[in-house]
């Protein structure tokens, strides 16, 4: 049998400041499930010099969190979470 996924976009943590190379998975203000607003706040995310808010830019469900609360040195670019269109 083959399942295929439905429509997804992987979520890449963002450079939220010009010095930032990595940042901490301080806290996720939204849970699996959720749905999503354009411009929510989905996470919470330490830089190198400030805790900045995450926001979404398309309203969507947030599907699965692949970087846990706390994690620290996620790099730019790494996938955190995915979101679905329904």
């Amino acid at each position: 049998r083959f399942y295929s996924l439905p429509p997804h976009q992987k979520v890449e943590l963002p450079a939220l400041s010009p010095t930032m190379q990595t940042g901490t998975i301080a806290r996720w203000e939204k849970k699996e499930g959720d749905k999503i607003n354009e411009g929510d706040l989905i996470a919470e995310v330490e830089t190198d010099k400030a805790t900045v808010g995450f926001e979404m830019l398309e309203e969507c469900y947030l599907a699965k969190i692949l970087v846990p609360e706390g994690t620290r040195d996620v790099n730019i670019g790494a996938i955190i979470c995915i979101t679905v269109d329904r």
